[in-house]
Parts: C-alpha cells; sequence; structure tokens
C-alpha cells in the first residue's frame, strides 16, 4: 500500500487508514504546517520583542509603564535622529492607539510586532495554498475544493 490511495470509499494517508475527505484535508494542513515551522522563528522573534514586556518611569500622560525590546533597541540604535523636514509619522502601539512622531527609532519600534504579525499572516496563506493544491492532487472530484482565497 502506498503512502496515499483511495480505500473502500476512505483514504489512506502516511498511515492513517480509513480516512475521510475532511479529515485527510486536516492531516495535509497540519504536515504543511508542521513542514513551515522552522520559517516562523522569526515571526515569532519579532512578535514577542515587540510586546509591552519591559518596564519603564511612569511620565505624566503615559498611557502605559512599560516598554518593547524593540523599542529600547530601535532608540538606542537612532539615538535622537529624526525624520527629515519635520515629518511626522503615524504609528500604532497598543490595541488600537495611534500617536504621531517625528523620531526613526519610535517609529521603528513601533513598527516591529507588525512585520511579525504580517509575516504570520503570509505564512498562513501559504500554508492554506499548499494544504488546498496538495488535497486538490490526492481527492476524489467530488470532494475537492473548487475555489478558495487562498
Amino acid at each position: 500500500m502506498d503512502t496515499v490511495e483511495e480505500l473502500g470509499g476512505t483514504y489512506f494517508y502516511h498511515g492513517n487508514a480509513n480516512v475521510t475527505h475532511q479529515e485527510l484535508f486536516w492531516l495535509i494542513y497540519a504536515e504543511s504546517l508542521a513542514n513551515h515551522l522552522g520559517v516562523s522563528i522569526e515571526t515569532a522573534a519579532t512578535i514577542i520583542i515587540g510586546q509591552p514586556l519591559l518596564p519603564k518611569r511612569q511620565v505624566l500622560g503615559a498611557t502605559s509603564s512599560r516598554t518593547s525590546i524593540a523599542s529600547k533597541v530601535a532608540r538606542r540604535i537612532f539615538k535622537d535622529a529624526r525624520f527629515p523636514g519635520g515629518i511626522r509619522i503615524e504609528t500604532a502601539f497598543g490595541m488600537g492607539k495611534v500617536r504621531t512622531t517625528n523620531k526613526i527609532g519610535a517609529a521603528v519600534g513601533r513598527a516591529v510586532p507588525f512585520i511579525g504579525w504580517t509575516q504570520a499572516v503570509i505564512i498562513l496563506a501559504l500554508i492554506a495554498r499548499q494544504t488546498r493544491n496538495k488535497y486538490n492532487l490526492i481527492a476524489r472530484p467530488e470532494h475537492r475544493i473548487e475555489w478558495a482565497s487562498f
């Protein structure tokens, strides 16, 4: 028996016998996710270092008493560097909070977790596409995914 074949209306996939077409889809999805976990180390790192984990001194009017590792490092690297011409950039931080800044370090530090979340979404979209393509190669025509956004 091969690693992938049809058996009496059900599927056999990598040692799993009597697998329905729904179970086959999720087995392929889990396999694709496992194959991509090595890539997501950078993604997890950028998300984690962008979280407000470090305590900071309380300033009058501040909304948080914590800051992120990314913010501390970016501010240290860029010191007091500012965008040319007095340009102010809107940066998001926290849950739906937006502030403007003209300091490069603050903008970079606040952007880091969003880069990680973007990478995570891209990886999940790639996994979904690979899952659909592999599933459609294995499944019977009536079980195939005809159209999907991924």
